[in-house]
């Protein structure tokens, strides 16, 4: 019988330690920052963009009130990551913007000149209700310019030709289309999500309106969308578009990616060296070269150790993103120390109960009419 009582003891005190999860998810991003600040000279616009967001969600961590239960080993490594993508920010926006020939980075540098709250925007956590169907995509997705998708971009950072938060009905149209997949997708809701984080939430929705929808839709629709796609797209080994396809719907907080296998594939992936290696779309001929693998944000840069640096900004963001929906996912300090209590509560039950029956069972009657 006592094996019993023990048994139940042990459950009662037993949970999952998320901790060690919270550890290993600091340890990759990590790891990746080191990548990044060992090549911060051959960065691209891209990675900048992924060190802006991973730099305003860790200030948000260090700020938040939870902050304090989170333990001090916790805390202080939060801080310690902070201060290291803060200077890696500085690097590498200054090896870019010191690049005479970086044309691109010139259109861009609206993009990469701040940090970027995204959280701030997309709470509280969202849910899916329900996964419609999306028929099957066609093996070539619709036509997509990559050069008219920049200018959207572009329309809602301002130019010298448009001001603020333009957006113009060619580019809403290219944008919004319903029949888009792949990377064709992702780049509609990064543009759905740069015009709320950059201030242009009203002009989106009104142009939205005019087309008898709102954004919240927009987002529901092609969220869902990804989503509905991540287990094909992980199937065909398309890595990278399935980790843009990951910090998307991360970046509008839809917990369903945030799901404990898509983490542990994304720490598994991860080179020794820190950074991320797409290999289903990369050969050993390809380094040192700059190479434009599918439809992306941005090109691609294979560095010299074969390294995929838009794979790899990719995940820092999700590595960035996961970390915050661990942390704010423990309980709060009260509620550890109810479950704490409960568990000590359950043990002391379990306990009293065993010695009551063990009392009945030897006919210590004295002991048994005061503890019944």
């Amino acid at each position: 019988m006592w094996r019993y009582v023990a048994l139940l003891a042990l459950l009662s005190l037993c949970k999952p330690d998320k901790y060690s999860e919270i550890r290993g998810t600091c340890q990759a991003l990590d790891d990746v920052v080191s990548w990044a600040k060992a090549h911060h000279y051959l960065l691209i616009v891209d990675f900048l963009f992924s060190i802006r967001v991973s730099q305003g969600e860790l200030e948000l961590l260090t700020h938040d009130p939870q902050a304090p239960s989170w333990g001090p080993d916790i805390f202080t490594r939060i801080n310690l990551l902070r201060d290291k993508v803060d200077r890696l920010a500085s690097l590498a926006f200054a090896d870019i913007q010191n690049d005479t020939d970086n044309d691109y980075f010139k259109k861009f540098e609206r993009l990469v000149d701040t940090k970027y709250y995204i959280s701030s925007h997309y709470t509280p956590e969202r849910v899916f209700t329900s996964i419609p169907r999306f028929p099957d995509p066609l093996e070539q997705e619709p036509t997509f310019s990559e050069q008219q998708s920049d200018g959207c971009m572009r329309e809602i950072l301002g130019t010298e030709e448009t001001p603020t938060c333009t957006i113009s009905p060619k580019c809403y149209q290219q944008m919004t289309n319903q029949e888009s997949e792949d990377y064709q997708l992702t780049h509609q809701l990064l543009y759905i999500i740069l015009a709320q984080v950059r201030g242009c939430s009203n002009e989106l929705a009104n142009a939205a309106l005019l087309h008898k929808t709102t954004v919240a839709e927009l987002e529901a629709t092609f969220t869902a969308k990804i989503y509905h796609r991540l287990s094909s797209v992980l199937d065909s080994g398309r890595y990278d578009l399935f980790t843009e396809m990951v910090m998307i719907g991360q970046m509008l907080n839809y917990r369903e990616f945030y799901r404990s296998k898509i983490i542990e594939l994304l720490l598994l992936w991860q080179d020794t060296t820190g950074c991320y290696n797409d290999d289903s779309e990369t050969t050993p001929d390809l380094k040192n070269q700059t190479a434009r693998i599918g439809r992306k944000l941005f090109a691609d840069e294979i560095v010299d150790d074969s390294c995929s640096e838009h794979m790899t900004a990719l995940a820092l963001i999700v590595l960035t993103l996961t970390l915050r929906h661990q942390l704010l996912s423990l309980p709060r300090e009260m509620d550890t120390w109810s479950i704490g209590n409960l568990a000590v509560i359950s043990l002391c039950g379990v306990c009293l109960v065993g010695l009551v029956l063990w009392c009945k069972k030897r006919r210590l009657r004295i002991l048994r009419h005061f503890l019944v």
